[in-house]
């Protein structure tokens, strides 16, 4: 069951045409916006007053709130050049090398023949995602009225 959460209405779309349901999908979408800067806003502003307070616990009768550090790599090039300098005998302790296929790459070997193009075809999984293109509405037109 899915509520409508301006209206509290229950969202039934069994029976709902396709723009009825559009109609929905884009109230929604604007609704899960709003509802994500709110959520970031909040949590910055945590933040910024835990960090202030050289803090990272928060106890409240609500939550128990924690700071996370995590440890992002500043450029990736640096890595490469790192993992260059680095002694031989530590490379496997401080790096992971990671296989990663490169689409275009791979594209390019498929057209070597049909052996390669099936090989290249199996390693993927079709993935199907909605992309909507909303469509500004357009002021309905009286008896006479020209639309420009």
């Amino acid at each position: 069951m899915v509520l409508n959460v301006r209206t509290g209405e229950i969202l039934d779309w069994s029976q709902a045409t396709e723009s009825e349901i559009l109609a929905d999908l884009r109230e929604l979408e604007e609704i899960y916006e709003l509802a994500k800067q709110a959520r970031n806003a909040a949590r910055a502003i945590l933040l910024e007053r835990m960090e202030q307070n050289e803090a990272t616990l928060l106890l409240t009768d609500v939550a128990k709130v924690r700071i996370n550090y995590t440890s992002k790599v500043r450029d990736p090039k640096l890595v490469e050049l790192l993992y260059k300098e680095c002694p031989e005998q530590f490379r496997e302790k401080c790096f992971q090398v990671e296989l990663k296929p490169r689409k275009a790459g791979l594209n390019e070997l498929a057209k070597l023949g049909a052996d390669w193009k099936k090989k290249v075809e199996s390693i993927y999984v079709p993935v199907p995602s909605l992309k909507v293109e909303w469509q500004m509405s357009q002021p309905e037109l009286k008896n006479g009225d020209t639309p420009f």
